[in-house]
């Protein structure tokens, strides 16, 4: 999995504007369930555990969704738990909705949240294979840092790709050796 990132004193990627599409935080634990195809107390023990919803909208019709990490964060693949610091962030469980694919909903919802966050530093994962995600983060402005293996020992590691600090500082905050 290959980890990325955007710190605040990055410029956001210069999108075409969508008119008709804006970000808000998620206030309705029902659509948020319906749109995650999760239960409501799923969604319920998300908001306690400190993570925030955001939903992407065409309009008034949700698209797009993710959500945000503000004091721990898990890759249930990794079997990796971290903790976030107060000015950091971590971004997971995003989609966007079928009929909504391939009209670049995706990296406008990052920068709306990292408009609204106003956070220093925010962090996500993508696999390999999910080619459309690694696109849409690099679109919205996000820099792939490393990528995540396993090491002969069996223990999780980071592969620095061309930034090797931010690769430092990423493999600090999940715990893994550099």
């Amino acid at each position: 999995m290959a980890l990325a990132t955007w710190w605040a004193s990055d410029p956001l990627m210069d999108l075409a504007p969508l008119t008709d599409f804006h970000v808000r935080l998620a206030t309705d634990d029902a659509q948020l369930a319906t749109i995650n195809h999760i239960s409501g107390a799923e969604v319920a023990q998300r908001r306690r555990a400190g993570h925030l919803p955001y939903i992407g909208y065409m309009d008034e019709t949700a698209a797009t969704y993710g959500w945000v990490a503000t004091r721990q964060a898990a890759i249930g693949e990794l079997n990796l738990v971290f903790a976030l610091a107060a000015d950091s962030r971590y971004l997971w469980d995003f989609a966007t909705l079928p009929e909504w694919q391939g009209r670049g909903l995706y990296p406008r919802l990052l920068q709306g949240i990292v408009q609204a966050e106003r956070a220093e530093r925010f962090w996500i994962i993508h696999a390999p294979e999910n080619l459309p995600s690694g696109a849409g983060m690099q679109k919205a402005g996000f820099q792939a840092v490393g990528q995540l293996s396993f090491q002969h020992d069996g223990t999780l590691g980071l592969i620095p790709f061309a930034n090797p600090e931010r690769a430092r500082i990423g493999a600090d905050l999940l715990g893994v050796a550099l």
